[in-house]
């Protein structure tokens, strides 16, 4: 298990960085015509960042995207490696648990009894309903997330304020260009 959280670790750093010294410019040209993507980026370089890279891990999300995206935020790399860490974790278990438990084929029709077929579906069933479970809860609160940090530029911005760029909140001059802001 341990060389398997070092293997994630590795590949997680290397495709940040990647994505960062490659592919910034380009992620943050399509990102400007995308507003969920726009709202994404708010809410990592806002105070709920670590939560939303850790639940977005746990979703079908393609990784590449993931990372493309996750690498132009000001999110630091020691933090984007923590919260991909923790997201990725659970299925990093759940896949150790498959890898050392679960039988293969082979052995349950070698044993020929309904027992066996038994605890071999049920291995299944309840694999395929904990990723579902996982993935449906972490879609939520990603999706309440982003909702909400919408609404928050929204009401800051109807209520004719600028959002404070000094530093003091998630707002940086990248964000409001995205949002159509000036400044």
């Amino acid at each position: 298990m341990g060389l398997m959280v070092v293997g994630v670790l590795i590949g997680t750093f290397i495709a940040h960085v990647v994505c960062k010294r490659l592919l910034t410019a380009w992620v943050a040209a399509r990102i400007q015509s995308n507003d969920k993507l726009s709202a994404v980026i708010r809410v990592v370089e806002g105070g709920s960042g670590l939560k939303v890279v850790a639940l977005a891990r746990l979703t079908p999300i393609p990784f590449g995207l993931q990372n493309a995206v996750f690498s132009i935020t000001d999110l630091s790399l020691p933090n984007y490696l923590m919260a991909s860490s923790v997201g990725l974790l659970p299925t990093q278990l759940l896949n150790s648990y498959l890898g050392t438990t679960l039988r293969t084929m082979e052995d349950v029709i070698a044993e020929q009894s309904g027992s066996g077929y038994f605890v071999f579906c049920l291995q299944i069933i309840i694999s395929i309903g904990l990723m579902f479970y996982v993935v449906h809860r972490a879609q939520v609160e990603l999706n309440a997330a982003i909702v909400a940090c919408e609404m928050e530029l929204k009401t800051s911005l109807v209520k004719g304020s600028q959002p404070d760029t000094s530093g003091s909140s998630f707002y940086n001059k990248r964000t409001l260009a995205f949002s159509g802001a000036s400044f």
